[in-house]
């Protein structure tokens, strides 16, 4: 699951400019030349008797360190820890402002690092940031904000630097699929771009999001969020299989089947299609009851585009229901190349 693309060319002591959207389910980082993703888990790192040069080989930049200790995020995590011990990224916390952000400051930096892989000695790297949250959570924009300005070290098993986090630009989290789409990569207003109600559907893992937008100006009243997301669909997958096996699935086998309907059991398939299509069914209702609650038939919506992780497993329900439906492009990094879009034009606007 863990990606990294292109090569680190930033110099220390430039500016670097990134779009960051830190999902539930996945982190992806986005810069002019690298693309980042790796799952939103962590957990206290333990001791591993065997293999620790090829774990650092398989999963670089998983391994971080910071005022709390030492973790495993991302895929290590996954690959290394029992169930019990991860801690992911849900809904709101009991105070979002202490553990939430705290969770996203750790998952950015783990990031950030995977970002300047082979940077050493505590070079000093300026970071400018744009991200997200989800629509109703956008109350906590000012303590995610301040937790992530300021000077952060970073120290993973791939980077040791300092990262000077001198502007962070937040915004409810659709909206960067509406700059991914309003915007182009140098941040230009995108002239192709002609419709005048833009929708965006946002279908995480444990949100789903929408947001409207009129000519550039943000509808807040039609615009929102539903605590359901994949998670509905793999939580069943999960509770299927534990019940036909008798024993708990690692998540990235209840993944594999979410996503292809096929469970390998003792070295033969088994077709999980119909089971899979049943899991789905709470997660597209979902979708369509936050859709019809917003935007009731979408008569004057122009565009409704459709991102996220989860965008193809609601798309047909969605298009038949509204037509002007568009399956976003490699949906899951619409908001992260959004985000980088929206930094360059505030950038030139600065400038400028």
């Amino acid at each position: 699951m863990s990606k990294r693309h292109s090569s680190n060319t930033a110099l220390p002591g430039s500016t670097l400019t990134m779009g960051l959207d830190i999902g539930y389910g996945v982190v992806k980082a986005v810069t002019a030349d690298q693309v980042v993703l790796f799952p939103s888990v962590m957990g206290h790192a333990r001791e591993i008797k065997f293999q620790q040069e090829d774990m650092a080989r398989r999963h670089p930049g998983d391994q971080v360190s910071d005022d709390s200790g030492d973790w495993f995020v991302g895929d290590l995590a996954l690959a290394q820890l029992p169930p019990g011990e991860l801690l992911r990224l849900r809904g709101r916390t009991a105070n979002e402002a202490t553990m939430g952000n705290a969770f996203r400051l750790r998952l950015a930096k783990a990031a950030i690092g995977k970002l300047m892989q082979g940077m050493w000695n505590r070079d000093i790297m300026h970071i400018r940031i744009a991200t997200g949250l989800p629509t109703d959570h956008m109350r906590d924009a000012a303590e995610l904000k301040s937790s992530l300005l300021g000077q952060h070290i970073i120290r993973t098993d791939t980077a040791d630097l300092i990262a000077n986090i001198t502007e962070v630009m937040v915004m409810p989290q659709p909206y960067g699929t509406i700059y991914a789409a309003t915007l182009t990569e140098t941040g230009e207003i995108n002239r192709q771009h002609s419709y005048r109600r833009t929708g965006v559907c946002d279908v995480g893992t444990y949100t789903v999001d929408l947001a409207l937008d009129d000519e550039g100006e943000f509808v807040d009243a039609e615009s929102g969020s539903v605590e359901s997301g994949v998670y509905t669909a793999q939580e069943r997958i999960a509770a299927a299989l534990e019940r036909d096996y008798r024993e708990k699935m690692p998540f990235r086998i209840v993944e594999e089947v979410l996503r292809t309907g096929v469970f390998h059991a003792n070295g033969q398939p088994v077709d999980y299609r119909e089971m899979v299509e049943e899991a789905l069914t709470p997660l597209r209702s979902a979708t369509l009851n936050l859709l019809s609650e917003k935007w009731q038939r979408g008569t004057i919506v122009d565009v409704i585009y459709l991102s996220g992780g989860g965008a193809e497993l609601v798309y047909a329900d969605i298009a038949e229901a509204y037509p002007q439906t568009q399956l976003v492009m490699n949906a899951q990094l619409a908001n992260a190349r959004g985000y980088l879009n929206y930094a360059r034009f505030v950038a030139r606007q600065q400038t400028g």
